[in-house]
């Protein structure tokens, strides 16, 4: 009797370890597939808006519109493509920056549309600096001003869109010279209202043939251009830098520029020795005669090596190709 008790105590001790068994079991595959809650979901697919990146810092020697004013740079209206607007100096993140305002770009004639701002070196740099210039580097903003840009997933965004262009210069041989055409990448032109800045840099490749700058010259000038663009967009230029062959930067000279300007004082001091301008053209004028300085219009194609020169006074054309 005691031997049969015995053994059904032993069953039911075994009983009783697999059920505990069971229930271990089943216990940790509960915890092993608990669902994930909605809030964690979220929180894994939340990302930040895209923001725009610091203003760019230019070099020790770069212009940077602190000490420089708007009236360095004119716009360059030449044909029914180029567009006109204003030039002010603007601040962003503490920083001033040259801005082109495009007032008659629109959505129907964006397509052909070219922005022109030409830079009067003769009041960034010396006459015997020129010479020494190897390449040019600036950064450029296009701030949107309109919707017509559509993205990849087909919404109208207030977003510049491409940004690219091209520049260009006349050397000492007195022809045109087109710079290297540029394009940006990575800069959230796609997405920001104002993109990031777009690095550019242009260079006088065929400097050894002598197509560059030297001190012979009196009115050198750096015009950049964009085009192709994909919204109607501002542009704002910053940090331009003239670079040596070795890569050193230049020196600005910060003047009211030596060009036409110099040749202006040279006529002023001839004047002081005896009649002012004014009387002599007056005087000129009562002997029946008449004095008018001689009068030229430069009309440059943008996409072409060519300047067109025309004498307003005698009506006569010369091509430099």
């Amino acid at each position: 009797m005691k031997k049969h008790l015995a053994l059904i105590a032993v069953l039911a001790a075994m009983v009783a370890l697999t059920a505990c068994g069971k229930q271990t079991a089943n216990d940790s595959a509960a915890e092993t597939t608990a669902p994930v809650t909605d809030a964690e979901t979220t929180e894994e697919e939340t990302t930040e808006p895209p923001t725009n990146a610091p203003v760019a810092e230019g070099d020790a020697n770069a212009c940077t519109f602190d000490e420089v004013g708007a009236d360095v740079a004119v716009l360059v209206v030449d044909d029914d493509a180029a567009a006109d607007g204003t030039l002010t100096i603007e601040e962003i993140d503490g920083n001033k920056m040259l801005k082109f305002t495009d007032q008659t770009t629109t959505a129907d004639n964006i397509e052909d549309a070219v922005q022109k701002i030409r830079f009067d070196v003769t009041k960034l740099l010396a006459q015997d600096q020129l010479e020494l210039v190897d390449h040019i580097e600036f950064d450029l903003y296009a701030e949107a001003k309109d919707t017509i840009y559509v993205n990849e997933d087909g919404e109208n965004v207030k977003a510049p869109g491409w940004i690219g262009g091209g520049g260009g210069t006349e050397t000492c041989d007195g022809k045109w010279y087109g710079f290297a055409d540029f394009s940006a990448t990575d800069v959230q032109e796609y997405v920001l209202e104002r993109s990031d800045a777009c690095h550019v840099t242009f260079k006088f490749l065929l400097a050894a043939s002598g197509r560059k700058w030297d001190a012979t010259m009196t009115e050198p000038y750096l015009q950049i251009m964009r085009w192709g663009m994909g919204n109607v967009s501002d542009l704002y230029i910053d940090n331009i830098t003239f670079y040596d062959a070795d890569g050193n930067s230049i020196p600005l000279t910060i003047s009211e520029g030596w060009g036409s300007a110099g040749a202006a004082d040279a006529d002023a001091e001839t004047a002081a020795d005896g009649e002012t301008e004014a009387t002599a053209e007056t005087n000129a004028a009562v002997d029946g005669e008449t004095t008018e300085a001689p009068t030229s219009t430069v009309i440059s194609d943008s996409k072409s090596d060519v300047t067109v020169i025309i004498d307003d006074d005698e009506g006569e054309a010369e091509a430099a190709e």
